[in-house]
């Protein structure tokens, strides 16, 4: 996977099919689960996972495992080449809220205060 013509996208769209083989693997034959998505974005996630599988008896995982970490922690690897992405909640706490919608204040004594009224609420 170190060929300079692959590009970022081509090696993360493999490493995807490979993630979903290596899920449907182990789940039918330890009956453990894994989530394709963390593993990812997670360096320490993925490690583990593939450290696991690695050591299985089964010559799918075993495979399944090398090449993961290949296309992961090569020389090339998504997670060597540029830093890994952050957890999704993680940014969501980074990211202030915004603020809510102000509604223009209604003139006392004109019809439209009765209408402002009910903009953003329900009846």
């Amino acid at each position: 996977m170190s060929d300079a013509h692959h590009t970022r996208a081509e090696q993360e769209n493999h490493a995807f099919a490979l993630m979903g083989r290596l899920h449907v693997t182990l789940r039918r034959h330890s009956g453990r689960v894994t989530d394709i998505e963390y593993m990812r974005i997670d360096p320490g996630y993925c490690r583990y996972v593939l450290e696991m599988t690695a050591g299985s008896d089964n010559a799918d995982l075993h495979e399944l495992s090398t090449k993961l970490q290949e296309i992961f922690f090569g020389d090339d690897g998504l997670f060597t080449v540029l830093a890994p992405r952050q957890p999704l909640l993680s940014r969501l706490a980074e990211t202030p809220p915004a603020p809510a919608p102000q509604s223009p204040a209604a003139t006392p004594g004109t019809d439209d205060e009765v209408d402002r009224g009910y903009i953003g609420r329900l009846r």
